[in-house]
């Protein structure tokens, strides 16, 4: 590999969106035949519209400097990556390989997202983003784009460059900031904090909430050690953890490592990486993400004190930006992938147009789903600031959890979709009322009753006749009309 990293990308052979299709074959020549320097000209010139051999060597010698090739007059050779490369048919392998020695491809890909852009415009980008790099080849954003759409992360039309979905899902992981880690992996303390970016003292705790630049919740490490003192039971794909706080301090406190689990209970979505300490060992297990799916504050199994006992939930997830694109969906829309970038929540109504009532299941996987529907529970209460939407309460318990549940205004078991427009936050009486038709909603955000007088329960419910609901700030948050008018036509209300 060169010393320090290029600013501009070498093209290879077979024009922009080809280059990884002839490297391939070069490099199984390569590996078959054994060539010397020359051999490998002659192959290109066989192969290829090239004739320079100058213009030839100085591919290859970009090819070595990103550690695909070992260039000698008597010997050309693939490294371990290239051969790795050429044997998995991995794109992020030779993504990879350019990053670790050329500026630029992550600023490209990020600059993507915010949507199709000329070569000069990602350009400006890069320049932008290095502002020590002299563009004296105007062609160089090109350079980049070319190896981009061969690796297939990005196309390209009518001179404008735009990302493909798999570059879409590299392009939000970059953006994240966050690694993607191999599950049974065992990795040194050192190993973690380059994978991401931070320090964590003289050891790893056993909650660890990290923040971003803007001190938001960015992502939590969770440690579990057999030796702990905490008698967490870690089997199957449901499991419990015990909060911060060893028995001699008394009852567990709801310190701020404590809190951003139960936060996460109750709304925050980040991803959370979970690992396993064995009781003779200083690497960590990486067990892969898991979700929280309840908090409470209970007596411990000698109830001699209160703890945080928190149930979680395995998933089977590698990438990190999957869980956040399945979980931005849940406001943003529903799509084919999970990704927020299709079908917006203002879309919902500001054309005109009304949304399904129901998603294709079908689209997702059971964990999929699973994050899904946890995400719709924590986003509908932090929506309405986890108050009851009809009577307004917002009840504690000592755990610091708040009863308050998230309600599907079209029924979850008929398939009703999995976003905040379908949702409404209510306490476990009213939920319960809104799901057996007691209750039901206006189109102006007013409460129905049942008109069924015979029944008990009708006097406490009546009540609430008219009364208006408490609403999310944000508009784009607020129960859509068309799920509304479905769940007044299921339990028989009048149209409104």
């Amino acid at each position: 590999m060169g010393e320090r990293k290029r600013n501009i990308a070498v093209r290879f052979f077979g024009g922009a969106g080809n280059y990884t299709a002839v490297l391939e074959e070069f490099c199984h020549y390569v590996l078959t035949e054994d060539p010397d320097l020359e051999g490998a000209l002659e192959w290109v010139k066989a192969n290829t519209r090239a004739t320079s051999d100058a213009g030839i060597a100085d591919r290859l010698r970009f090819l070595e400097s990103i550690g695909l090739l070992a260039l000698e007059e008597a010997q050309v050779e693939l490294t371990d990556r290239g051969i790795r490369w050429v044997a998995e048919s991995d794109p992020e392998i030779l993504f990879d390989a350019l990053v670790e020695n050329v500026h630029g491809f992550e600023t490209l890909l990020e600059a993507l997202l915010e949507g199709p852009q000329t070569d000069a415009e990602l350009g400006d980008a890069i320049a932008a983003d290095h502002p020590a790099f002299d563009w004296t080849d105007p062609s160089g954003p090109a350079q980049h784009r070319g190896w981009l759409q061969s690796l297939g992360y990005v196309e390209r039309s009518a001179g404008l460059n735009s990302l493909t979905d798999s570059g879409e899902r590299l392009a939000r992981r970059i953006a994240s900031r966050l690694p993607t880690l191999e599950p049974g992996t065992d990795y040194a303390q050192s190993e973690l904090e380059a994978a991401f970016d931070t320090g964590f003292g003289s050891y790893i705790k056993g909650i660890n909430p990290r923040t971003d630049d803007d001190g938001e919740l960015a992502y939590i490490i969770l440690k579990a050690r057999e030796d702990g003192p905490y008698g967490d039971d870690l089997t199957g794909e449901r499991f419990t953890y015990i909060g911060e706080g060893v028995p001699s301090k008394g009852d567990q406190q709801l310190t701020p490592a404590n809190g951003a689990l139960v936060n996460h209970a109750e709304g925050a979505v980040v991803p959370i990486y979970f690992f396993y300490q064995p009781a003779d060992a200083d690497r960590l297990r990486y067990e892969g993400l898991v979700d929280i799916v309840d908090a409470e504050y209970v007596a411990d199994p000698g109830g001699e004190r209160l703890v945080y006992r928190f149930t979680m939930e395995r998933l089977e997830i590698e990438d990190p930006t999957e869980f956040e694109a399945l979980a931005d969906s849940v406001v943003d829309g529903d799509t084919e992938t999970g990704s927020a970038s299709a079908e917006s929540e203002t879309s919902d109504d500001s054309d005109g147009s009304e949304p399904p009532l129901t998603a294709d299941e079908e689209e997702f996987t059971a964990t999929q789903r699973r994050v899904r529907s946890s995400t719709f529970a924590k986003r509908v209460k932090t929506a309405y600031g986890r108050r009851c939407a009809i009577c307004g309460a917002s009840r504690e318990s000592p755990a610091g959890t708040v009863d308050i549940e998230a309600a599907h205004i079209y029924p979850k078991k008929e398939n009703g979709r999995d976003t905040v427009r379908n949702g409404l936050a209510l306490c476990r009486l009213h939920h319960w009322a809104f799901d057996a038709g007691w209750l039901a909603v206006t189109d102006d955000y007013r409460v129905l009753v049942a008109d069924r007088p015979d029944l008990e329960g009708y006097e406490e419910f009546a009540r609430l006749e008219g009364e208006e609901l408490t609403l999310p700030a944000a508009e784009v948050k607020r129960p859509h009309a068309t799920f509304l008018a479905a769940h007044r036509e299921r339990h028989g209300f009048e149209s409104s």
